[in-house]
């Protein structure tokens, strides 16, 4: 599948899409299924990249070897920290909170929990996995830090574009979860900080 290609319009169909493609790390299909800046800075601030190493990956793109590993690596803390395949894990369908025309959160559960996954809205790609906005809660502070160093350096402006993209996906996060006020203060921290 080419990664300008539209996926799936259903959400609850994208997310497991996706869910598969990751059990079986399936580059080619991860690659459309899931919005490719938010990948890049997600990855970007777990693996504390430099300032020009992840100004270079914004500019390039994930490669499949880099993509290969990040997502083995998901699924692999994935299973490590749940303590269950992700393969496992079934899609509920959509929650009924508005996040907005461009986002929505899918239901997904376990024998043990629920949770969700948050897709954003491409013109030229359909829904995609939003990975900023479903693993926001957990990683603005990392997010907000990461920005904090970079913003005056050498590649402030491409890092700081990256960021004003994403801020969208944080206020996603945020919608569903209104009463976490370290997100919703770091959301519009980093919305200061970049002018988004």
């Amino acid at each position: 599948m080419e990664s300008n290609q539209p996926v799936d319009t259903d959400p609850a169909d994208v997310v497991a899409q996706w869910l598969d493609a990751v059990s079986t790390v399936d580059g080619t299909r991860l690659q459309a299924l899931v919005e490719p800046v938010g990948l890049v800075v997600v990855a970007g601030v777990e693996n504390q990249l430099r300032s020009d190493e992840f100004a270079a990956l914004l500019d390039t793109g994930m490669t499949e070897e880099l993509s290969e590993r990040y997502w083995r690596s998901f699924r692999d803390d994935f299973e490590s920290i749940r303590g269950l395949a992700i393969d496992d894990v079934a899609v509920e369908g959509p929650l009924p909170e508005s996040l907005g025309p461009d986002h929505v959160a899918v239901r997904i559960s376990s024998a043990e929990q629920d949770s969700y996954v948050v897709l954003r809205r491409s013109g030229s790609a359909g829904w995609q996995l939003d990975m900023v906005a479903t693993l926001g809660p957990g990683m603005v502070v990392p997010l907000r830090e990461y920005l904090e160093s970079a913003v005056k350096g050498a590649y402030a402006e491409a890092i700081g574009d990256a960021f004003r993209s994403v801020v969208p996906s944080l206020d996603a996060a945020a919608r569903l979860d209104p009463d976490n006020a370290l997100l919703v203060f770091e959301t519009e921290f980093i919305r200061q900080e970049v002018g988004g």
